[in-house]
């Protein structure tokens, strides 16, 4: 066979590529071998219409190498955790009660979910949460 011919690699048993294959999630496990995991959402918040005293969950789920926080904003700051505003643990926020009267819309505003691991952040799109001005007094 003439030089230029010749096969660049030599033919290995299906066998081999199936048993290197089957390996690669052990890799990641072992020091000093490192393994990229993409932080990604797989679920993202959703604008919703509410009326006052209502529950309300804001979903959020992120895939990625764990741990993996999940911080919520509302407006661009931080919502804080208290016995009415809680982070689930699959990353989705929950308002037991939405609060809110005529002209002081509290839970009212634009949400979003910020995913962290080691490797980096992804910030969701918003989600506009609107308190239900029917049968409001």
């Amino acid at each position: 066979m003439a030089p230029s011919l010749r096969p660049l690699a030599r033919p290995r048993p299906p066998g081999m590529l199936l048993g290197a294959l089957l390996l690669l999630p052990l890799l990641g496990r072992l020091p000093g071998v490192w393994c990229f995991s993409e932080l990604v959402f797989i679920k993202e918040p959703q604008d919703i219409t509410v009326t006052r005293k209502d529950p309300v969950v804001l979903d959020c789920q992120a895939h990625g190498e764990v741990p993996i926080k999940v911080t919520w904003l509302k407006n661009g700051a931080k919502v804080s955790e208290n016995k009415r505003i809680q982070v689930l643990s699959n990353g989705s926020l929950y308002i037991s009660e939405v609060e809110g009267k005529r002209g002081e819309q509290y839970d009212e505003g634009f949400y979003q979910c910020l995913a962290m691991n080691r490797h980096g952040a992804i910030l969701s799109q918003k989600a506009h949460l609107t308190l239900s001005r029917a049968g409001w007094k």
